[in-house]
């Protein structure tokens, strides 16, 4: 689990510093598509991520309800 919040963490400030190059127009045309496609992946790749982990904590929920009652 440590591991999956890492990536996702690395993946947010990697994402977060190549839009800010973006942004400044550093970057020729050719760059600018790559980043936002590569921006648009690790979104949904943390979005992904994000409901994951959603999902095991309701079923850990879930299970612990069913123990306990």
């Amino acid at each position: 689990m440590k591991v999956v919040l890492i990536l996702a963490t690395l993946f947010v400030f990697i994402s977060m510093l190549l839009n800010g190059a973006r942004r400044r127009g550093k970057l020729n045309d050719n760059a600018n598509r790559a980043v936002a496609g590569l921006a648009s992946s690790m979104r949904i790749f943390v979005y992904g991520l994000l409901v994951f982990v959603a999902i095991a904590c309701l079923a850990l929920a879930y299970h612990s309800l069913q123990a306990a009652g």
